[in-house]
């Protein structure tokens, strides 16, 4: 095989008689291969030129091999002719043209080994922004020789090409890897936004090498490797907003949002250009590309604002880490970017210094870029280790709080009852979380027993911890009085000023031993006695009117009737259809005669969504409480009633 170099005859235009091996081409002019025709005086020449040259075998040559060509690299697209014969393309010539962003190696048989004229048609697309000073034909010497030596040489070219390609394929892989673990945390734990971003930033290299893949069409490359750096630019803009602790600023996160959808959907209208012809309004096309290019290089600098807001922070050296290799990325991109893609226009040389390899290592040769991505991916992933890390400690820290609330809880809300002199009396307490709002106190006073039960706004730590400030001033007043609305004011003195914006709920009952009850409530839900809720007057909740007053009402227990306390938990339990438990169904489970624990059981059966509490006062001498498995019946459809229902507040 030998090169097909030197010069060759050329004439720009295009005629199809060119392709004939008798054609006189002695008054075109002689350009060399290998070098691009605008290096040889054709300025601005875009669409069709086309090379000829005589080939003539050696005489005696062994006859008994394939002649083939190969072209090694082409701008853009071509067509090879061989003694008149169309053998082959490279790429896809107008009016239909596919051409490469990298350069192809392409082999075509040409046949026996005999003399001709190798005619190459080749096709220049219309400049975009990404356009280089000198453009345009054979780019790489042809070479010519027997078909097999040229596809071995062609496979040793690709080996070149992935041994050469080693680093950036190994980094593809350990981003990819990180990027897949990130993603299927976040998976996890949906709340974790950084690992998400963290996810979206190191999938970028496989982005960029697949759609960078030799083989891949000029448009499939120009097209979509806006989009993926653009899409890598905002996913590094918000890793840094939660690695920088810039987050919780609400405007910069908003303007960080306009930033990232900007930038991302200028990219997609630059890429879907690719859709068109160019070739038929390319002063239109260029300048659309030049347009919505150059507000996302504006963009590329936004980093630099993080980083510099971020300065006002204390952070720990991970996170300085981040900053510098993101600003020294950042700067390389934006460097490379503006001067490398409008080299044409600009006639910058920074790019090719920026680009050149630093150091060479098994043929890997490694520039600032490379490095300093290297180093990004790096500091970032440890970076992300430790936040993940003190998120893990701070979780810790947060679990352990709660079980010594839950603790603190069960201490404050009784699991064993004192005895209650002529009274048979059960509870149940089920928080929706791991602690509640919601508590009961049974305090034996002098001559009495005081029943309480309330229902504090909200959920979770913080109700628990107001629970624990109200069963502790409880258990204080009922040193001093007996007297159930007495109570519930002190009560709500104590708690006026100290839940902001919060409120309590709550009901009190004096049991007396021969039956007599005392029944005051500050806007909880009324008691039932057996079947029927007992009438009240209305009050305010605890802890909104420092002058609010509370009423008495007295009530009569008999021999097996039964006084049941409860919290809203248990009418709100909310099936899976969205079907509300109701108070029609509370008023049937009442009035089947359960012990607290059925009750509670009922309602978590139905599907519980917020605390329930549930106390029953029996007076002595009537029927057992009937179990669970006696209520299925009778609150399994239960008849409409009408009751005298008091409003809460």
């Amino acid at each position: 095989m030998v090169p097909v170099g030197g010069l060759w005859a050329f004439h720009p235009g295009d005629d199809m008689a060119w392709a004939a091996p008798g054609y006189d081409d002695t008054a075109w002019a002689r350009i060399r291969v290998g070098e691009t025709w605008e290096q040889q005086g054709f300025r601005n020449l875009t669409g069709f030129g086309w090379y000829r040259r005589k080939i003539v075998r050696e005489p005696g040559a062994n006859p008994g091999w394939t002649l083939a060509v190969t072209l090694p690299s082409v701008e853009d697209a071509a067509q090879v002719y061989w003694n008149g014969r169309l053998v082959g393309s490279y790429g896809h010539v107008y009016p239909h043209p596919v051409w490469y962003g990298e350069p192809q190696w392409k082999e075509f048989v040409l046949g026996r080994p005999v003399s001709g004229v190798l005619a190459i048609r080749v096709w220049k697309a219309a400049y975009a922004y990404e356009s280089f000073p000198d453009m345009g034909g054979l780019t790489g010497a042809p070479l010519m020789g027997d078909a097999e030596a040229l596809a071995r040489l062609k496979t040793a070219h690709e080996h070149e090409w992935l041994r050469s390609n080693l680093y950036g394929l190994a980094v593809a892989l350990l981003s990819t890897m990180v990027g897949l673990f990130a993603l299927l945390a976040w998976l996890r734990d949906r709340k974790q936004w950084m690992l998400f971003w963290l996810a979206a930033y190191a999938l970028r290299p496989l982005a960029l090498l697949l759609v960078l893949l030799p083989g891949n069409s000029w448009a499939v490359g120009y097209g979509a490797v806006g989009t993926v750096i653009s899409a890598e630019d905002a996913a590094l803009w918000f890793l840094l907003l939660y690695l920088l602790g810039l987050a919780e600023n609400r405007r910069l996160a908003m303007w960080t949002r306009i930033f990232a959808v900007t930038t991302v959907v200028l990219q997609l209208l630059e890429g879907s250009l690719q859709f068109f012809d160019w070739t038929r309004a390319p002063r239109f096309f260029l300048h659309a590309d030049v347009g919505l290019t150059i507000p996302c290089l504006v963009l590329e600098a936004y980093p630099f604002v993080l980083i510099g807001l971020a300065f006002r922070k204390q952070l720990d050296p991970a996170r300085w880490m981040v900053a510098i290799f993101a600003a020294l990325s950042d700067l390389y991109t934006s460097a490379d970017s503006i001067s490398g893609l409008g080299e044409r226009w600009t006639h910058w040389t920074i790019d090719n210094a920026i680009r050149a390899p630093l150091i060479t290592v098994a043929g890997n040769g490694l520039n600032v870029g490379t490095i300093s991505d290297s180093l990004l991916l790096v500091a970032i992933v440890y970076a992300v280790w430790r936040y993940q890390s003190e998120q893990s400690r701070k979780q810790s820290l947060l679990d352990e709080e709660y079980r010594n609330a839950q603790e603190l809880q069960q201490v404050l809300v009784p699991e064993a009852l004192p005895a209650v002199p002529g009274y048979q009396v059960s509870s149940a307490y089920r928080p929706a979380q791991v602690v509640g709002g919601d508590f009961f106190q049974i305090l034996p006073v002098e001559g009495a027993t005081l029943a309480v039960v309330g229902d504090v706004s909200g959920k979770g730590l913080k109700a628990a911890m107001t629970v624990a400030l109200i069963v502790g001033a409880l258990r204080t007043l009922a040193e001093t009085t007996s007297d159930p609305a007495k109570l519930l004011q002190g009560l709500n003195r104590r708690l006026h000023g100290r839940l902001k914006g919060g409120f309590a709920t709550c009901v009190a009952v004096r049991l007396e031993a021969n039956g007599e009850c005392v029944v005051a409530s500050a806007g909880h839900l009324s008691p039932f006695l057996n079947g029927e809720e007992v009438s009240l007057p209305g009050a305010l909740p605890l802890g909104m009117a420092d002058a609010a007053e509370y009423a008495t009402t007295r009530i009569a227990l008999r021999a097996g009737d039964r006084l049941t306390l409860y919290t809203d938990g248990l009418p709100e339990a909310r099936n899976a259809a969205g079907d509300l438990y109701g108070f029609e169904r509370v008023q049937a489970l009442v009035a089947a005669e359960p012990d607290a624990e059925a009750m509670a059981a009922a309602a978590a059966a139905f599907g519980q969504e917020d605390d329930v509490t549930v106390v029953s006062i029996c007076r002595a001498g009537g029927g057992a409480a009937r179990t669970p498995a006696d209520l299925a019946a009778a609150t399994s459809d239960p008849e409409p009633v009408i009751t005298n229902r008091q409003t809460e507040g």
